[in-house]
């Protein structure tokens, strides 16, 4: 059990936001940077892996639709039941993926466990499916035993290549673990290993 305030990922299923589905539709990687939540309505800033031509499929489906750049837009929706579940939970949105229609995957900060138990059992009751990836202190600083095992075999199977000799989901199966699992864990090991750099200079 975790003193101090822990990140958590989750796997959430039948998620039953609108423009996440467009998003989805559309064949684009996304990621939400930044969600504002309010009682009523939820604000989201996504960033597509390619640039956006055309938001006209999202203003259909949402209040607020606005370029920000090439690659990101500023989309206003009426707030899902994912969305009031967020709101009125005592956790705090770090990150959000589209991994396919109607599956995101969340990276929060969480308070406590309850806090937790209180999240995930608010969002079963609103008839979505959720699955905890990892839980991790903050501030951990140093790779585990699993993190660095992983780089090894990234690294050697060439993942980080230029012309990247494995894909995230081969580079999974060989590890027997999902390609939204092997995400994170790749995320986090790569946070903590490029803070450690930047703290020795």
């Amino acid at each position: 059990m975790y003193k101090t305030p822990f990140e958590v990922t989750v796997l959430v299923e039948n998620h039953p936001c609108e423009v996440m589905r467009i998003i989805s539709q559309t064949g684009l990687n996304a990621t939400v940077e930044n969600v504002k939540l309010r009682e009523q309505t939820t604000d989201h800033i996504v960033s597509f892996e390619r640039g956006v031509k055309d938001v006209t499929k999202l203003r259909e489906k949402s209040v607020k639709a606005l370029r920000l750049t090439d690659n990101k837009v500023w989309i206003r929706t009426n707030g899902c039941a994912a969305c009031k579940v967020l709101y009125s939970s005592d956790v705090v949105v770090e990150r959000i993926k589209v991994v396919k229609e109607m599956t995101l995957l969340y990276t929060l900060l969480v308070a406590n466990h309850a806090s937790l138990k209180a999240f995930l059992s608010a969002l079963t009751e609103a008839g979505m499916k959720v699955e905890v990836l990892s839980v991790s202190e903050v501030s951990g600083a140093e790779l585990t035993k699993r993190q660095i095992e992983i780089l090894t075999l990234a690294y050697k199977l060439g993942y980080f290549d230029q012309d990247r000799r494995i894909t995230l989901t081969q580079l999974a199966d060989k590890l027997g673990i999902s390609a939204p699992t092997l995400e994170e864990i790749l995320r986090r090991a790569l946070r903590k290993t490029v803070k450690y750099y930047l703290d020795k200079r």
